[in-house]
């Protein structure tokens, strides 16, 4: 495992955590987590649509074998039954007496180091699972205020995690990550031809890919769908009146 960067101290790491950039206050809250909660390490990852598994958003700590082994298909494992069976809570090795000895804690963990851990489940409005935070520690003890400064963490990784599904759902070409930046700044079609030197039938087609990847029914949907999910760079999204 790997020590958090001595030069991350709290003022930093809080300046981040203010940051307009989600990216940016997820790095601020994962290092916030590792120094309050006493996590060695901290892995993000998002339920991959429609396969088993996790994608992995952000690992820090582990080995990279280890991180892959923990965003892989574990809800198949026994010792992580309970876990994905109930996810309104955070659960530890304590919780989840067998996992211990299981093949994740013998085999995967134990030998890195660690005697404790934790999971947290991250779930959409539907009760439908998005993804997923662990961390595990050298310490045996996962105290109630570490559990709760994780627990505090889960609207920012839920919407984090909810970010890069909608990214790898929509699976955009650049050319169409360009059209819906023109769109999201309120160009018209006529507008974005002349933009890019597009026949008019070329960008209707190009619109019509992106709603329909989006899964939305009108530009306007898929300006809010865009800026929700964060799918465009906002300074690349010019306005009406910017020039050529």
């Amino acid at each position: 495992m790997t020590t958090l960067d001595e030069t991350r101290d709290i003022a930093s790491i809080a300046a981040d955590m203010g940051s307009n950039d989600t990216s940016v206050r997820v790095r601020g809250a994962v290092d916030f987590l590792r120094v309050e909660a006493r996590c060695d390490t901290f892995l993000l990852a998002y339920k991959t649509p429609g396969t088993k598994g996790f994608s992995l958003v952000k690992s820090v700590g582990y080995s990279d074998s280890v991180a892959g082994y923990l965003s892989s298909d574990i809800q198949a494992k026994p010792e992580f039954v309970r876990q994905f069976s109930d996810y309104s809570r955070i659960w530890d090795w304590e919780d989840v007496p067998e996992f211990a000895d299981s093949y994740s804690g013998a085999s995967v963990l134990r030998p890195e180091g660690f005697t404790n851990g934790f999971l947290m489940v991250l779930h959409d409005d539907a009760g439908d699972i998005v993804g997923m935070c662990q961390g595990n520690m050298a310490a045996p003890e996962f105290t109630d205020r570490s559990r709760s400064i994780v627990e505090g963490g889960r609207p920012l990784f839920t919407k984090y995690v909810d970010r890069m599904r909608a990214k790898a759902c929509a699976r955009l070409t650049p050319r169409e990550q360009e059209i819906l930046a023109l769109l999201r700044g309120g160009l018209s079609n006529g507008e974005i031809s002349e933009r890019l030197f597009l026949s008019p039938r070329t960008v209707g087609t190009h619109v019509e890919r992106v709603l329909r990847k989006l899964g939305v029914a009108n530009r306007v949907a898929a300006a809010v769908h865009a800026t929700e999910f964060e799918l465009v760079n906002p300074a690349v999204a010019p306005s009406r009146a910017a020039g050529f």
